[in-house]
């Protein structure tokens, strides 16, 4: 696996309202059983070594909650991955600023909603947007690189070109956009936080506006192939016909650590496990009996994937979108993604859309 998402801990000092893991969050002080301790943690940095990984990204929760966070960065920047660490940045004070710089670590990913604390403070909680913002001030400060990462849902997608702005003018070194992520029907934002389809492409059509006055590779985003769902004559859709595959990088190009070592094939598929870091060795988990299932699904093409999407005239272009999404709503890694499904048909989602 060349690359790799860790998740360090499910400890945070925020409640964000879209988050996925919503139910599963614990608060700084209470370590979750199982949490790998700091020598653990370091034989992941070996094994992350052992196992050719090129880029890594470090999530949680707030991986800053983590005491021993520094000493776990600092093991990573000697490895040379090229690592990134996800974080709402409230966290960030002057001194972490600095001992960041020194670490190797390539960039950080700060999280935030709005471009003021209005906007951000409703999905992040009182305070977050300004603590955030200090946070971003330390990282240019100390010469730390930094992106944005802003997640669209119903009450955010009108600021998309005021958020832009907002990071080129923090000094960000870009920004990315993504759409809100399916979560499970426990969170009980879950409904009033999801696009609706109009919105959906009214944040498309922003993004795609945005990319032409920025500077190349300022804005990357989720979004981009949204519109094509709009123009069924257009060569992206008629050329999509020609891969027939689903198409999900699901255990294909990437795996997820999660704070117990357990090692899953996406962060929303938290129960399947394929292996766990402390048992077997990171590089011989793709070999294992668990993962095979999700080596076959690389050969199932759309039409085997289930009757709803074999039926649907989109089905080359969507390509059955995310596997994730469609397991945490459905549990059924073949399952259609409900947010394609809202776009090719203006269909939610239910208990008989899969």
């Amino acid at each position: 696996m060349r690359s790799m998402w860790w998740e360090v801990t499910t400890r945070c000092n925020l409640k964000c309202k879209h988050c996925y893991l919503h139910e599963e969050l614990k608060p700084p002080s209470a370590e979750p059983a199982g949490e790998l301790n700091t020598e653990e943690c370091m034989k992941v940095v070996d094994q992350l070594g052992e196992a050719n990984v090129f880029t890594l990204e470090v999530v949680g929760g707030e991986p800053f909650v983590r005491s021993d966070i520094m000493i776990i960065l600092r093991g990573l920047g000697e490895k040379k991955f090229w690592t990134t660490i996800d974080t709402n940045g409230t966290l960030i004070d002057e001194d972490t600023a600095r001992e960041l710089a020194d670490t190797g670590i390539r960039r950080l990913c700060v999280s935030l909603e709005g471009p003021d604390a209005e906007i951000n403070d409703a999905i992040r909680g009182k305070g977050s947007f300004k603590k955030a913002v200090q946070g971003i001030d330390y990282l240019r400060d100390f010469g730390v690189r930094f992106r944005i990462q802003m997640t669209v849902n119903s009450t955010n997608y009108t600021e998309i070109e005021k958020m832009v702005g907002f990071s080129s003018h923090v000094g960000a070194e870009d920004i990315s956009i993504i759409p809100n992520t399916e979560c499970p029907s426990s969170n009980p934002f879950s409904s009033s936080l999801a696009l609706s389809r109009e919105g959906y492409f009214e944040a498309a059509r922003k993004v795609a506006e945005l990319k032409a006055e920025y500077p190349q590779k300022f804005i990357s985003s989720d979004f981009d192939t949204a519109l094509g769902f709009l123009s069924p004559e257009s060569e992206a859709v008629k050329n999509a016909k020609n891969n027939k595959l689903i198409r999900c990088s699901l255990g294909l190009s990437e795996l997820t650590i999660l704070y117990n070592g357990d090692v899953v094939p996406c962060p929303l598929m938290r129960d399947q496990v394929v292996g766990n870091v402390m048992e077997i060795p990171l590089s011989t988990i793709p070999d294992t009996p668990e993962f095979a299932v999700f080596k076959k699904l690389r050969n199932i093409t759309i039409d085997e994937a289930n009757e709803k999407c074999a039926a649907c005239e989109w089905k080359y272009f969507c390509g059955g979108g995310c596997r994730g999404q469609a397991y945490i709503l459905y549990h059924d890694l073949l399952a259609p993604d409900p947010r394609k499904c809202l776009l090719a048909k203006g269909e939610g989602h239910d208990s008989t859309t899969a």
